[in-house]
């Protein structure tokens, strides 16, 4: 199920609200993880992510006790490099061993293999990895409840398209979290801005992207505008998933960090980073770079480090060379820009420093939307030939779409955080989102939405 379906709307949503607000008048923080656990479950389960149902609850328990291990045990290392050995594991064998096999399959016809990727293993094993390191690191102490941690682990707001949610950020709230009038009026803002980024430019950005990423032949102008289009669709599809997620847990009473920070604004790879996905970020940096031996360990290691880290990032966006090629993409331009390259651009004007970091970025895309190599060579070739004949003004509104979108990603960097906005929304906030969300409702209703492109990974 997704955010933004009319089941969910009118249905999972009033749901899990009722029951929130239920046992907010009782005062009864226990029974108010209880309906969120359950109510989370029947989100996943509903479009037939029943079949991960079973491993996303085992996984839940099996991290649980081995945090509680973690606190007690004479051989934390050992605890602890077994519980990542199993996270991992589930998420190869699900994501990766599949690939493996298409591979040898090459070669050999006999090898087959086929299984099916629940829905946000990426992300829920991610965050098991993150509880019990930190709890190892004794960040955090380890969650006593089963039901606490399942709460967490399973909560439907971050569940199977993130964002990336440590335990540490959420805890206290897990055990009191009171009325907070200001947090839930928030969220319902947060939420309705998300739903209009994917319902009202996205999908609309997402028919475009698609009309020309499916053909054979592009030229050069109908290239170039297929790739704004998919620049376009991801992030606002993206981004507009972690919005509505950082609503619905505002209104649950939760306060997740924020996941983008207007990264189309970034001046170079390396500003783009702390801007685009801040929570997977985050997490590479701090469960991968920084155990690799971060920057302490000379130049060559160091950048060795980075493009370690950034080849793990394309990989866990999926098993696929493309997605490999994109990571190194960014890593090759982040060891680049610390070799010298950025302080060079940083002696250029502030309009030609964001162009170079755009053009970077939206060059990349080309190898994440990609199905294969020769798809992604075929398109860079489109980018740069010589025909400049443009047929896809066919879809004008969609190209209006794009537009806006453009111009919405050059909106100050306050509209887009909530440290800036502080939770005080005006009356004028409340009536924009109250027009986005309905007119949504109605694209909503005339069924011209598209899937959540997270959802793959």
């Amino acid at each position: 199920m997704v955010f933004s379906s009319l089941p969910f709307i009118f249905f999972i949503f009033p749901l899990a609200l009722a029951w929130d607000l239920w046992s907010r008048s009782v005062h009864s923080t226990i029974s108010r993880n209880k309906g969120l656990f359950f109510i989370s479950l029947l989100f996943y389960s509903w479009d037939g992510g029943g079949r991960g149902l079973v491993l996303l609850v085992f996984l839940g328990l099996f991290n649980f006790w081995g945090g509680l291990l973690l606190e007690n045990a004479r051989k934390r290392l050992s605890i602890l490099i077994l519980l990542i050995v199993v996270d991992l594991s589930v998420l190869c064998y699900y994501k990766y061993l599949g690939w493996i096999f298409s591979f040898i399959s090459i070669t050999h016809n006999n090898y087959t293999f086929s299984n099916h990727m629940p829905l946000g293993i990426s992300f829920f094993t991610f965050h098991a990895i993150s509880y019990v390191v930190d709890v190892y690191r004794n960040i955090v102490r380890a969650e006593r409840s089963w039901l606490g941690f399942l709460t967490y682990f399973c909560m439907f707001p971050h569940l199977v398209a993130g964002p990336i949610v440590r335990y540490a950020r959420i805890a206290p709230e897990l055990t009191e979290r009171g009325p907070d009038m200001s947090l839930f009026s928030y969220g319902v803002y947060r939420f309705c801005i998300g739903l209009g980024k994917k319902i009202c430019i996205a999908d609309f950005a997402a028919q475009i992207a698609d009309t020309a990423f499916q053909q054979a032949t592009l030229s050069c102008p109908d290239a170039w505008l297929g790739l704004l289009a998919y620049t376009m669709q991801i992030y606002f599809d993206f981004s507009g998933y972690s919005d509505m997620g950082i609503g619905l847990a505002a209104m649950l009473g939760f306060r997740f960090a924020e996941n983008f920070a207007a990264p189309y604004q970034a001046t170079s790879i390396r500003d783009f980073w702390r801007r685009w996905h801040m929570s997977l970020t985050a997490w590479l940096r701090d469960y991968l770079y920084i155990p690799l031996g971060g920057n302490r360990c000379g130049f060559l290691r160091t950048h060795a480090n980075k493009l370690a880290v950034f080849l793990a990032c394309g990989l866990w966006h999926g098993a696929d060379v493309t997605f490999i090629i994109w990571g190194v993409w960014h890593g090759l331009f982040l060891l680049m820009e610390g070799a010298g390259l950025e302080a060079c651009v940083s002696r250029l004007p502030r309009a030609v420093r964001h162009a170079y970091c755009l053009l970077i970025v939206m060059l990349g895309w080309v190898w994440f939307r990609a199905d294969t190599m020769d798809h992604a060579l075929n398109y860079f070739y489109s980018l740069f030939n010589a025909n400049y004949s443009f047929s896809l003004t066919s879809l004008h509104n969609s190209f209006m779409i794009i537009i806006i979108g453009s111009l919405i990603c050059c909106l100050p960097k306050k509209y887009f955080c909530a440290e800036s906005i502080s939770g005080n929304i005006s009356f004028y906030h409340y009536i924009a989102s109250f027009v986005v969300a309905c007119l949504s409702l109605c694209f909503m209703v005339s069924g011209s939405q598209s899937p959540f492109l997270y959802f793959n990974f």
